[in-house]
């Protein structure tokens, strides 16, 4: 039995049926919707990219992620709103989130949310 178990392992057990895998992608899913849902809320973003090793079973996670967007935010901000992995898997990300950090700071998100 191996001792340490990755996210990858676990997508991997998934895509080949195991049932309790896909159970916690499912779940890890319906986590990372309800975060996701309140971002879109705060934010009305353009587009949402998933990275890491879970897009490796984004057909599992992404419906999940999907089913909480449509439940839990607001219609007018997540109508036609694509979730889609990066393509840049091996790439980190911090620099999106420093151009975020970045335009919170300098009060630019903000004046956009009021204008709406």
């Amino acid at each position: 039995m191996k001792e340490n178990i990755s996210v990858y392992d676990v997508c991997d057990a998934a895509l080949q049926g195991d049932a309790l895998a896909e159970q916690v992608l499912l779940k890890v899913g319906h986590h990372l919707g309800k975060a996701i849902a309140m971002t879109i809320n705060l934010f009305n973003p353009q587009q949402i990219i998933i990275s890491g090793e879970i897009t490796r079973a984004k057909d599992i996670v992404f419906p999940a992620i999907q089913r909480c967007i449509e439940t839990q935010s607001l219609k007018k901000f997540h109508i036609n709103l694509p979730v889609v992995a990066a393509e840049l898997q091996d790439t980190p990300t911090i620099g999106a989130f420093s151009l975020v950090k970045r335009a919170m700071l300098n009060g630019v998100l903000l004046q956009k949310l009021l204008e709406e």
